[in-house]
């Protein structure tokens, strides 16, 4: 089973890790940790993108959408964009790309599980769909693409 597409999303990968767990050793490193939280059922309402275009501002399309379709299919770890800041997309119950990947670079609301550890903000996906707005409308009246030409999930 391939986890990664490629070198360069393994590549990508390892280094957001490593940035990760580097960041988070130095943030607790001054002698006040940062807070950890219990996790929590939550809805929010953001923008999926994958974490190597985001951080780079370096895409390989001008169309973001098939863009950050093919890397999040690729192994490059994908995050929501909100308002407060950007938040790590997990497994879920489905896999990343089964439940995020039709709302790659578009609004979204992802219901799960949020854990918060040492300034690092991850989500469990249990469910993504469109947003609402106030009077229950869908926000978006663009229809979703198909990823049917697609290379399956492996």
């Amino acid at each position: 089973m391939r986890i990664f597409g490629n070198r360069l999303g393994l590549a990508l990968a390892l280094c957001l890790a490593f940035g990760t767990i580097v960041a988070s050793t130095l943030s607790g490193a001054s002698g006040s940790k940062a807070k950890s939280y219990a996790p929590r059922d939550v809805t929010l309402i953001g923008k999926v993108v994958d974490l190597h275009s985001y951080m780079t501002g370096k895409a390989g399309s001008n169309d973001m959408a098939r863009w950050t379709q093919m890397a999040i299919r690729s192994g490059v770890p994908a995050a929501l964009e909100t308002e407060d800041g950007l938040i790590l997309i997990g497994q879920g119950e489905k896999g990343p790309t089964r439940t995020i990947l039709p709302f790659a670079f578009k609004p979204v609301e992802l219901r799960g599980k949020l854990y918060e550890k040492d300034g690092v903000v991850y989500i469990d996906v249990v469910s993504a769909s469109r947003p609402k707005s106030n009077d229950g409308e869908v926000e978006s009246s663009e229809e979703l693409e198909d990823d049917a030409d697609l290379p399956p999930d492996e």
